[in-house]
């Protein structure tokens, strides 16, 4: 197949689509609360107003402090969802408050049948997960760009993240906050205090706030400000405004964090205690220089488990604290995997196997219109590896309204004895008012260049780039994303991630949802899609095409869902590869079709299933994959979930059964002291891994975990523990 046939093939379901288009599409209301038309930014709409207090609110959930008196409550509140324009079902109020160290907010939730508020989830950094909640984002930095999410669920939950670019870059940030909920009889309180060491903070102009409050049992979300659809909490270029804060201080700008880890292993009877700390320095309200020394991981979660049926290497997220943090500074072409520049991950992990980290430095903030960030991180000496110092300077100026020009540099070798660098830059557009302020567009470039000296390697330093861009607009019901890069023979980002060398990527996708009322019909929307992910050689030779011919999927106003898609593929690979122990791949030219269907129930029942089937060809041969899932959420104080898949492969070379388990459950004695454990095993390695976890937050940024893992190799219905450790870790917190 040539790359000329991919395009025309990708446009076959949107003509489909289109014909429908006009006659089903539902209107958007196009007002506000207050039924005048409002565009997504804040022209003309009334800032909420902080007021200044003597006397700060006793953080209990309750809004009976005589302190909340002060301020005017804010309650012109809209629905985006389901109806955006259209005034909420239930009424929502919020008051600001600060002093010289503290924002204070308090949010009055109201309704008609309290009975009926879901309060189930108190875990810490898991969302809301259907229940009633409310969600805030600031930008303190009043860039438009930038800022902090804060969810708080009715029945506690606290989740928190940075957001950059308008988009969540995960909730692994651990901010030091507090918040506590109450319901009764006329619906539910949530009160916030946040410190503002606890923030970055522009000290001269209005911050960008807006707040959000979902009612699980209606699927219904309301906003303060930019209610359309396409819109979110986390879009910060359209915020609102909050006025009023005056005098803040971040006293010295200062938070230490010792800790103490004690691991023991049961097997060997040894035991390793290691001290550290991080220390967060804001040299100015701006700007935060962060050192650690000593890092240690002890309790970062567990990866998921995954048997890899592909020949290409997979991508796994990030999940330590200290690179998480500010981890939006170093995002870069919005490249979301591959090619990847900088991939922290690479810190620390080589083969699969924890290298130890003797010290770290990372400096980011803003000045002006250049954003920045620098990190430079010392590795323990390695006996095969030596001495390792791995950095990353990124640095973006703002450009146009919403858009940005970087430049990206990465020194340093993880894996390898010797050294590698990389020079990139990028320009990234963004217009979120597009389409009469109805949609966004997103796009940008990208342009990337290795160099690598590693000893004992032939290194070939010709043909080291990657270059590429990307095409996104959304203008609901529509959508539209494209992807193009091409990836030199020997571009070797040390640092990054790449998953194949020597190709051309194409990726392309499209849909369009057609939406109804409650009274038109029990289905909220009907998504029609298609994608195509294209590589080829750098001959244009195709590597591989997977084309997901048509997708649909049927979602009801009770959250549960039906789904279906038809794809096709194609894989080329030009040498045998093994693809499991015992079964190699012949080099050939493999075309195949498939189908899949799956279901899932509400996220906002007690009892919540799901499960898919897949048929499809496979290589020479076919394969069946299985899977079923299971989430029990009956009330605050303990959550489980479990997952079982089977692929059923069937080859000429060899038939064989992939099989995977997992399961997970959380017992949350309060939102602030949790029981979490896991369990995985898969029948290809045989074993099987136990994580259990307490997390004790017995004062905000004060935490004491006790981790414990047990590792079974399993034969039949006989497990051996091969492996067993303890580890209790005790981190404070001090901020001046």
């Amino acid at each position: 197949m040539s790359t000329r046939c991919v395009i025309p093939l990708i446009l076959i379901p949107l003509s489909l689509a289109g014909g429908f288009a006009a006659a089903q599409a539902a209107p958007d209301r196009g007002l506000n609360g207050h039924g005048s038309a409002e565009q997504p930014g804040v022209g003309g709409l009334l800032p909420a107003v902080a007021v200044r207090c003597d006397e700060p609110p006793r953080i209990d959930g309750v809004l009976d402090d005589a302190s909340w008196g002060l301020a005017r409550p804010v309650d012109d509140f809209t629905q985006s969802n389901p109806v955006p324009g259209d005034p909420p079902t239930e009424r929502t109020e919020f008051r600001i408050l600060y002093d010289d160290r503290n924002i204070y907010i308090g949010v009055r939730c109201f309704d008609d049948e309290p009975g009926l508020i879901l309060a189930r989830q108190t875990r810490r950094d898991r969302g809301t997960q259907g229940d009633d909640g409310v969600f805030i984002s600031i930008d303190s930095n009043s860039d438009k760009r930038t800022g902090f999410f804060f969810d708080v669920g009715a029945a506690g939950s606290r989740t928190d993240g940075l957001i950059d670019n308008d988009r969540s870059i995960g909730s692994s940030w651990d901010g030091i906050w507090e918040a506590k909920t109450s319901i009764d009889d006329g619906g539910w309180s949530a009160e916030i205090r946040i410190p503002l060491a606890t923030i970055t903070f522009d000290t001269d102009r209005p911050w960008g706030f807006n707040i959000a409050r979902t009612i699980g049992r209606k699927r219904e979300t309301v906003r303060w400000r930019n209610w359309r659809r396409e819109g979110t909490i986390r879009q910060v270029s359209h915020a609102g405004t909050l006025d009023g804060l005056e005098g803040l201080k971040q006293g010295r700008g200062l938070t230490i964090k010792p800790y103490v880890s004690a691991r023991h292993d049961i097997q060997n009877h040894d035991v390793d205690v290691v001290t550290g700390a991080d220390v967060f320095y804001r040299i100015t309200p701006q700007m935060t220089l962060t050192l650690t020394y000593n890092t240690d991981f002890a309790e970062a979660e567990v990866d998921d488990r995954v048997v890899n049926l592909t020949r290409f290497p997979l991508f796994f997220p990030e999940r330590r604290d200290f690179f998480l943090e500010d981890a939006g500074v170093f995002d870069f072409g919005g490249i979301f995997r591959s090619p990847r520049p900088f991939f922290s991950r690479r810190i620390g992990i080589s083969g699969g196997q924890q290298k130890g980290i003797l010290a770290g430095a990372r400096l980011t903030g803003r000045q002006g219109h250049l954003r920045f960030g620098a990190m430079s991180v010392q590795m323990d000496h390695d006996d095969e590896l030596g001495d390792k110092n791995l950095s990353v300077v990124r640095m973006q100026y703002d450009a146009l309204e919403e858009s940005s020009v970087g430049f990206i540099l990465t020194n340093g070798d993880p894996a390898r004895a010797g050294d590698n660098t990389l020079v990139g830059a990028d320009f990234n557009y963004r217009n979120t008012s597009a389409f009469g302020g109805a949609g966004r567009i997103t796009g940008g470039l990208f342009a990337q260049v290795t160099t690598t000296d590693t000893v004992g390697v032939h290194n070939d330093n010709s043909d080291t780039s990657a270059v590429g861009g990307r095409l996104d607009i959304n203008n609901d019901p529509w959508d539209f994303g494209w992807f193009f890069s091409r990836i030199g023979e020997n571009y070797d980002p040390a640092l990054g991630f790449v998953s194949r060398r020597g190709r051309f990527e194409y990726n392309a996708d499209a849909g369009y949802t057609f939406r109804y009322s409650e009274d038109e019909s029990r289905l909220r929307n009907i998504r029609l899609a298609t994608s195509m992910s294209l590589f080829t050689d750098l001959g244009s030779v195709v590597d591989t095409f997977d084309y997901n011919i048509l997708s649909t999927r049927f979602t009801f106003h009770s959250g549960d869902s039906l789904s279906g898609r038809v794809f096709f593929s194609r894989d080329n690979p030009t040498e045998p590869f093994q693809i499991i122990d015992g079964v190699t791949i012949p080099a050939s030219t493999y075309d195949n079709l498939g189908f899949s269907f799956s279901a899932g129930s509400s996220s906002t029942r007690p009892i919540a299933v799901s499960g898919s089937f897949t048929s499809r060809g496979f290589y020479a041969g076919d394969r069946r994959d299985y899977s079923v899932g299971l989430a029990l959420r009956p009330g605050p104080y303990f959550s489980a979930s479990a997952s079982y898949s089977i692929n059923d492969i069937d080859l000429p070379q060899g038939s064989f059964v992939v099989r995977l388990f997992s399961m997970r459950a959380s017992v949350q004695f309060t939102p602030d002291l949790s029981w979490d454990n896991t369990v995985q095993w898969d029948n290809q390695s045989d074993q099987l891994g136990l994580n259990s976890r307490v997390r004790w937050e017995f004062r905000p940024g004060q935490e004491l975990f006790v981790v414990y893992n047990e590792g079974f190799d399993v034969n039949g219905y006989t497990f051996t523990s091969v492996r067993q450790a303890l580890t209790i870790k005790l981190g404070l917190a001090f901020q001046f």
